[in-house]
């Protein structure tokens, strides 16, 4: 997983990183580093091998190299994984990068370029900026981006203003002397290649990365001349973007489109619009990864393209690779959806010979039978040459049943149970980021109500969409306000006709959860989407938790922090819950025991 993440930047991994430790750091033997921290390193990354081991201002840093890449991974003397750095030349940034840095800070120059990886956070670039004057001890600005170019946060040094002027660099001559003068100006790649090394500062303990935003809103900088821009013969053209020509306002997108991309892509971010021919085309990030969602003038979903883990990919098309085309290096793979169930997956890596030449190659399959399609030529073949993007595919009648024939049993009991008045109107098995291979079924009642009901590959429900009979509430969540169906709420005021304002939220398991002040204290109640009362919960003192309790927690967990301590009524018994995170782990865990302290269950 480690691995995929760097490699799914898209960007060429040539790590050049050096001996750039800074000067205070103090080399040490791998047995005077702490277990702790030696056992969190090999949680992390398990199939790397550690060059070098160092103490940096009292955290300890491992130079390892794993799958061909070369980093640095922090840790605390505890063991906590802090964050890991792998340095990249800056030519290997997004362009979108190199055009944010070179509009808000002509003149300057990037002295550190590096992708990091850090608990909670997915991968992103980590630029350090600084105007180059010799001799110069001013802080840099910290910029970060993810992994498409997007900017995260803008950190400039307390202070901070703009230079406008022509940046001082010593000759070879002056160097010597110690002198230095003004000489030209360059910018942009010419900039990139005046600076050989690429090398890591001090990094700070812990980074902010702030909500993603495009670059556009960023914060605005001083107005400067800008230098004019005179080609060398080694400077590169900004490579040509195909899209450009077909982009459109969002404004622009008529009503039944945009409902239908908001069925495909329930939460995008950095949504972009385009035309193409009489096809309407949604690029967004959705949970951290891209996707595109292809509509008809008419609202007809045509395909997604979904890019997808590259770990995740079908035994027989990784041994197809390693067959074919050995030592090769994946560059990204997605798969395209389609309205007509002739799905696909796409694998573009470089092979071994063509690597540092950056000439990729493209294998198609058959997502369903796991056959080669073709080999495809990335750098000739026109990706607008597809005969399915301009016809307007939908599922047929006749398709529709044989979909529903080949959904598993359970889907078709479910909602026969659960909604015997709604019809089956599409299904489609679908990749989703965090429950995987689901199947994704879209059913209407009379009244043309539409619901959108998950279900696992077996046919276990997993959630619910509604965007019917919905109610807009307060929340005590990420969001001031969230929608909860009229059936949760009637279900709620049933059982606590008292109390008048309750604050709500949904949890990731799609259901939702009131909370309010009860004649016992803080309570918490938890619904399913049908309104369905699951859990009635008082929040405890975990000072005062049952000593048995205490004890199994202690000899089963060790260490652990205790984030909750519930009394829970469920399905007509009383439990204790505990919610605890456990030392080195990043995730918490949910531990059931009975009315009289036995371990009863435990939920990740």
């Amino acid at each position: 997983m480690k691995s995929f993440r760097i490699l799914f930047l898209m960007v060429a991994m040539v790590a050049i990183f050096g001996a750039t430790s800074p000067l205070n750091a103090q080399k040490l033997k791998t047995d005077d580093v702490p277990g702790d921290v030696t056992q969190s390193f090999s949680m992390e990354y398990p199939s790397a091998k550690i060059s070098s081991w160092s103490l940096e201002d009292k955290n300890y840093v491992a130079a390892f190299k794993d799958d061909g890449s070369d980093g640095l991974a922090y840790f605390a003397n505890d063991g906590t994984w802090l964050y890991t750095t792998y340095a990249i030349p800056k030519t290997e940034i997004p362009l979108s990068i190199s055009n944010y840095v070179t509009s808000n800070y002509p003149n300057y120059e990037i002295s550190v370029c590096s992708l990091r990886e850090m608990p909670k956070v997915g991968t992103h670039y980590y630029l350090e900026v600084r105007f180059p004057e010799v001799g110069s001890k001013d802080q840099p600005s910290i910029l970060t981006f993810n992994y498409v170019g997007a900017l995260l946060e803008r950190k400039d040094p307390p202070g901070w203003t703009l230079r406008t002027d022509e940046p001082v660099r010593p000759t070879t001559d002056q160097a010597a002397n110690g002198k230095a003068s003004r000489v030209e100006v360059v910018s942009g790649d010419r900039a990139a290649k005046t600076n050989d090394e690429v090398k890591e500062s001090k990094p700070a303990k812990v980074e902010k990365v702030a909500k993603e935003e495009p670059a556009a809103k960023a914060e605005p900088a001083a107005k400067a001349e800008k230098p004019s821009k005179k080609k060398g013969k080694k400077e590169a053209e900004a490579p040509h973007d195909p899209w450009a020509q077909y982009a459109i306002a969002e404004k622009d997108v008529p009503a039944a489109v945009m409902k239908t991309f908001k069925k495909k892509a329930t939460k995008p971010e950095n949504t972009k619009w385009f035309l193409v021919g009489e096809t309407y085309v949604g690029k967004c990030i959705m949970r951290e990864f891209p996707m595109e969602v292809y509509v008809s003038t008419k609202g007809i979903w045509k395909k997604t393209y979904s890019y997808i883990d590259p770990a995740r990919l079908n035994s027989s098309m990784v041994k197809h690779l390693d067959t074919y085309y050995k030592g090769y290096k994946i560059s990204f793979a997605y798969k395209e959806l389609r309205a007509d169930k002739k799905n696909k997956v796409y694998i573009e890596f470089y092979e071994k010979k063509n690597y540092k030449k950056k000439i990729p190659t493209g294998v198609l399959f058959d997502e369903k039978t796991r056959k080669l399609i073709r080999t495809v030529d990335p750098n000739f073949e026109d990706p607008f040459n597809d005969p399915d993007l301009f016809a307007d595919v939908q599922m047929s009648e006749e398709d529709l049943q044989a979909a529903i024939k080949e959904l598993p049993a359970e889907v078709n009991s479910y909602i026969a149970s659960n909604y015997p008045s709604y019809k089956i109107r599409a299904t489609d098995l679908e990749e989703d980021s965090d429950l995987g291979e689901v199947h994704r079924v879209e059913i209407a009642s009379p009244g043309n109500s539409i619901m959108v009901l998950y279900f696992d590959k077996s046919g276990k429900f997993l959630k619910k969409e509604s965007h019917d009979g919905m109610r807009t509430v307060k929340s005590y969540g990420d969001y001031d306000e969230i929608q909860v169906p009229e059936v949760v709420l009637n279900a709620f005021k049933a059982k606590f006709p008292r109390v008048p304002d309750p604050v709500w939220d949904e949890d990731e398991n799609e259901n939702y959860d009131a909370q309010f002040l009860g004649t016992k204290g803080r309570e918490m109640c938890i619904f399913s989407p049908s309104g369905q009362l699951l859990e009635d919960l008082y929040y405890l003192d975990a000072s005062k938790m049952l000593p048995e309790i205490e004890r199994y927690i202690k000899e089963t967990y060790g260490k652990s922090e205790i984030q909750e301590y519930f009394s829970v009524k469920k399905d007509g018994k009383n439990y204790y819950k505990v919610i605890i995170l456990p030392n080195k782990e990043k995730y918490p865990k949910y531990l059931w025991f009975t009315a009289t302290g036995e371990f009863y269950s435990v939920e990740d």
